[in-house]
């Protein structure tokens, strides 16, 4: 009997003395529209006609399409221009832009030359809702005697929220 007590009175006892708690927690959201990149239907970073030089030599087209004058090695006709694209990102909103390129070829790696990237922007910027231009210009560096011919390459251009 006194076991069947005490069995008893542990029983009541544990569940006269549990304890319960609880807590809540507000969760939200915030959908901002999603960062975009357009390039702008015809976008080419263009450096135009160059003569193959007696010595190396870099040919810049700047952010806004003009080419640097070398003499005896930028010559008149072909397009000269800088590549455009247009970024949309939300308002107040910080993002990134990586810039990324291949050397120029025309096949034969011995004849590459290599491109160096500009921007009218920085690496970090803030979105203003509205469409921002983006210009890409850059650097080529021509060799020596560089083989004749079209020479063509890649620049990529990525956007991101920081």
């Amino acid at each position: 009997m006194k076991k069947i007590t005490f069995i008893l009175f542990a029983l009541i006892a544990g569940t006269t003395f549990a304890q319960s708690a609880a807590a809540d927690a507000v969760v939200n959201a915030n959908i901002v529209s999603p960062i975009l990149i357009t390039n702008n239907g015809a976008s080419t970073l263009d450096f135009g006609n160059i003569a193959s030089p007696d010595a190396a030599t870099s040919i810049l087209v700047d952010n806004s399409g003009n080419r640097t004058n070398v003499p005896g090695v930028t010559i008149p006709g072909g397009a000269v221009s800088a590549a455009a694209f247009q970024i949309t990102a939300a308002n107040l909103y910080v993002y990134n832009i990586t810039l990324t390129t291949t050397d120029l070829t025309n096949g034969t790696p011995a004849d590459d030359m290599v491109l160096t990237l500009t921007s009218n922007f920085g690496a970090s910027n803030t979105g203003d809702g509205l469409v921002q231009k983006l210009q890409v210009g850059g650097s080529l560096a021509v060799g020596i005697t560089q083989t004749v011919g079209a020479y063509a390459g890649n620049v990529n251009v990525s956007v991101d929220y920081q």
